[in-house]
């Protein structure tokens, strides 16, 4: 079992086994995958989030991450963790406001897999493996184009060392954040209208 420890870290425990850290390997990563990265007025996106790691590892345990968003979190929805990393003491995350005055936050997404070879569970091997989705809907009163950046922010990424083992060790040394960008255009009569009021009134400066 996993469970989110007062500090906010991971404390993955099988029959008492609690994580060690070890110097990082290479390759580590979190992902951001966007479906479609160009929305107009009240289209919707699904957004998916991945971690990769290093061959010589065996899997990935568990993963702590926040996913920040430069326009705030008001078009999040379907917020969902992806089996298996949907294990127990797993959570979504909470929707908080961030640093910024727009800014959002999906804080404390907290996901992760067991490996328990002596019960014959062993976690799922993919590299990389999907362990989070969210889906964006954008604003349908969009008046300009504008950009939305998604960046990960990981506090903990944890591996299996090897499958016949429930030892699992740090990798987030040199860990490689995800980021991603959605690009949001207004509906071609909006733009229109838009661009004819722009017209109009320099028409009028000039008279």
């Amino acid at each position: 079992m996993f469970q989110k420890s007062p500090r906010g870290f991971v404390l993955f425990s099988v029959v008492g086994l609690v994580l060690s850290v070890s110097p990082a390997a290479n390759g580590q990563a979190v992902s951001i995958d966007v479906a479609s990265a160009t929305l107009g007025p009240g289209d919707s996106t699904a957004i998916t989030v991945t971690a990769s790691y290093d061959g010589t590892d065996y899997a990935v345990a568990g993963i702590e991450t926040d996913l920040v968003f430069s326009a705030g979190f008001g078009g999040l929805s379907d917020l969902a963790l992806v089996a298996p990393m949907d294990g127990p003491g797993t959570s979504i995350g909470v929707l908080v406001p961030g640093m910024g005055d727009d800014d959002g936050v999906t804080d404390g997404i907290l996901a992760g897999q067991l490996n328990f070879p002596v019960a014959s569970i062993y976690a799922d091997d993919s590299n990389p493996i999907a362990f989070y989705t969210v889906t964006y809907t954008a604003p349908i009163d969009i008046a300009r184009p504008f950009l939305l950046d998604v960046m990960s922010s990981t506090s903990r990424f944890d591996v299996y060392v090897d499958r016949e083992s429930s030892r699992s060790e740090s990798r987030l040394g040199d860990l490689a954040e995800g980021r991603a960008e959605i690009h949001f255009i207004p509906a071609p009569t909006s733009a229109a209208i838009l661009g004819m009021g722009g017209l109009a009134l320099t028409r009028r400066r000039r008279g």
